[in-house]
């Protein structure tokens, strides 16, 4: 099983709801993923089996993982794109 980590500086409203929406999205295709969040605050290294990254602005950490832009889930724009990118990068 995949991993996903979403890492957000924002509110945990947001991280929550960027966690749900790409269960979901990864579900209806089909894909047995397990996405959790954490603050992008808290994050220094990023566990070996996390498979790709969703971030939700800067990460203060350095890491080989697949990294991809979350701004979609701030502002509610382009989020399928974004987990279409998320798809290609495991």
């Amino acid at each position: 099983m995949k991993k996903i980590l979403v890492v957000a500086g924002t509110s945990d409203n947001k991280r929550n709801f960027a966690v749900n929406y790409i269960s979901e999205f990864m579900r209806d295709k089909g894909m047995e993923v397990e996405v959790t969040g954490e603050s992008i605050y808290d994050v220094t290294e990023v566990a070996e089996d996390i498979s790709a990254i969703v971030a939700i602005g800067q990460p203060q950490f350095d890491t080989a993982i697949p990294i991809v832009d979350g701004t979609p889930f701030i502002t509610k724009f382009n989020m399928d794109s974004c987990c279409q990118q998320l798809i290609e990068k495991l």
